[in-house]
């Protein structure tokens, strides 16, 4: 007897708190070292200080999107432990699988966002290491229709020995008739996680994953490395791997994850929009409680959203994580794949014009009031063989299923 689906979301992995000061500067500097400069004391704004991490950044987002999601993870028992549940208790509500454990320490991020200076980050992955199997709450992951799992790079249990512990909990998951859904970060090339053989890991991961939404140079990375560290070496300033990525480069990544086993392949290509690329009907049908709405729809495709054009530009902080929520929130709607990719970028192009990765969010209506009132997309040309425009979306040549132009406005 299947289990009573009552939550839509389970948001479950990597959690910290994040503390991001303000940087009282207001033209675009040139160089990092024009900034920081050894002895210098520098006058700072207000610092912001809250939960993060995807389970915070995509769940938080997709529950203020008027889903129904629960979270998982784990902190320690001290003063940011406590300072992440209190951000819960007043802004959401206390969520019963957020554990805090004793002996360990809560990891926290430092965003250093500079104007004119690519954004960066001090990390401590903290209690997120230890993060394992028996620290998922399997009877919310049964009651919901789709599981989120982020940032497993960044959750050293998870990948150490070919990935086998986040494999017991993707296996699990399915046998629930639980949707899986799991989103990848960049980890730091000289640390362990660096190191590691991501595409065994991979091979081990993708096939239990029905929908795979990991950034461009996240997956550049882990699936091309050599080529991803030729590029990195040849950067000029302000440059990043993201500007050299090419459509095709893209396109190749999308077809190796389908063949790895994934059902819907989402990579989040920054400034640059989304791009998704979908296997065949027998594959869509596996999924679990969270399923797509139109199989002639969603089977089949290959499609690149550029992004909305921004009411102004603050910083790119959880931008990843908004998309994802925006895109999770229409397809637990039922939603098209035209639709969810236009509520991504939507959510996305919302968290940049804020300091922070949640206070961008008015809720699902207020995304449908702003893609209805007919916001333009951003310019974008693909010159590559085989991709045409259509509309304000680029169809790819493996791009074969139904259109269905119409936004969706039916369980907003």
């Amino acid at each position: 007897m299947k289990r009573k689906k009552d939550i839509d979301v389970v948001s479950a992995g990597h959690i910290c708190l994040d503390i991001i000061p303000a940087f009282m500067i207001e033209e675009e500097v040139k160089n990092l070292t024009d900034v920081l400069i050894p002895g210098k004391m520098i006058n700072m704004g207000k610092c912001v200080i809250a939960a993060g991490g995807p389970v915070t950044n995509a769940g938080v987002s997709i529950r203020r999107l008027g889903v129904k999601t629960e979270l998982i993870g784990k902190v320690g028992n001290d003063e940011f432990g406590k300072l992440v549940l209190d951000w819960y208790e007043k802004n959401e509500r206390r969520f019963k699988g957020i554990k805090m454990v004793d002996g360990e320490s809560t990891s926290y991020t430092i965003a250093i966002c500079i104007p004119g200076i690519d954004r960066f980050y001090l990390h401590h992955c903290g209690a997120n290491d230890t993060f394992g199997y028996d620290d998922m709450d399997f009877d919310l992951v049964g009651r919901a229709k789709l599981l989120l799992f982020g940032y497993p790079p960044w959750m050293r249990k998870l990948y150490e020995n070919d990935g086998a512990e986040l494999t017991r909990i993707l296996k699990k998951a399915k046998e629930l008739d639980t949707t899986t859904m799991l989103d990848l970060s960049l980890p730091d090339e000289n640390s362990p996680a660096g190191r590691t053989d991501w595409i065994a890991i991979l091979k081990n991961w993708v096939p239990l994953t029905d929908i795979m939404a990991p950034s461009v140079e996240e997956i550049f990375y882990f699936l091309h490395k050599e080529e991803f560290l030729k590029k990195k070496a040849n950067l000029k300033p302000k440059e990043s791997v993201l500007d050299h990525i090419t459509v095709k480069e893209v396109s190749t990544m999308g077809e190796e994850l389908i063949e790895m086993g994934a059902g819907v392949v989402l990579i989040k290509c920054g400034y640059r929009g989304l791009y998704i690329r979908t296997a065949d009907k027998d594959r869509l049908e596996k999924f679990g409680a969270a399923k797509c709405s139109n199989l002639e729809n969603w089977a089949n495709r290959e499609l690149w959203f550029p992004v909305y054009q921004e009411e102004k530009f603050v910083g790119a902080l959880g931008s990843g994580d908004s998309a994802i929520a925006g895109f999770v929130a229409a397809f637990i709607r039922n939603h098209t794949i035209e639709s969810c990719l236009r509520y991504g970028n939507a959510a996305g192009s919302m968290n940049v014009t804020v300091p922070d990765g949640l206070s961008w969010n008015k809720g699902f209506d207020d995304l449908t009031r702003r893609i209805k009132s007919g916001w333009k997309t951003k310019d974008m040309v693909i010159n590559e063989e085989g991709w045409r425009k259509e509309r304000e979306f680029w169809a790819g040549p493996n791009n074969r299923g139904k259109w269905e132009w119409e936004l969706q406005l039916e369980g907003n």
